[in-house]
């Protein structure tokens, strides 16, 4: 009863939702920063492989929100959650998927600079079923 949770939130939302927030560290601003706004820009159909270093891919497909907003390298996996004003509460909509291609630029210089300012989140209702189903087994 004591360890935070977040309802889940599986729907797709506008890119007019508003009060949009991703939970990740961030070095600028107040140090120890943990929730930074973001927005929904447009969507994508995405495709992408990466290898492993097993020789292997892993591909990821499907439905994707553009996000606008501070993202830095290595926040993938952060969580995007809305503040929802019927039950006045945050609920967990995507997952932070991967920085976009668009680098910031710093004394005209991205080499070393990992600071992107575009990012792209996975909708969670692209994994409803198989949240769905984990859910479950951990509840029997």
């Amino acid at each position: 009863n004591k360890i935070p949770s977040i309802e889940i939130d599986f729907s797709l939302l506008s890119d007019q939702q508003q009060n949009y927030y991703c939970l990740q560290s961030s070095p600028g601003g107040f140090l120890g920063r943990l929730i930074n706004k973001a927005q929904i820009e447009g969507y994508l159909d995405h495709h992408g492989t990466f290898g492993d270093r097993f020789g292997g891919n892993y591909t990821f497909e499907g439905l994707r929100y553009l996000i606008k907003g501070y993202f830095r390298f290595g926040s993938s996996g952060a969580p995007y959650v809305f503040y929802d004003e019927k039950s006045g509460t945050f609920r967990a909509n995507a997952i932070q998927s991967e920085a976009c291609p668009l680098q910031l630029s710093i004394n005209n210089n991205r080499e070393g600079n990992f600071q992107f300012v575009n990012a792209l989140a996975s909708p969670l209702n692209i994994v409803e079923e198989r949240i769905r189903n984990y859910i479950d087994i951990q509840v029997i």
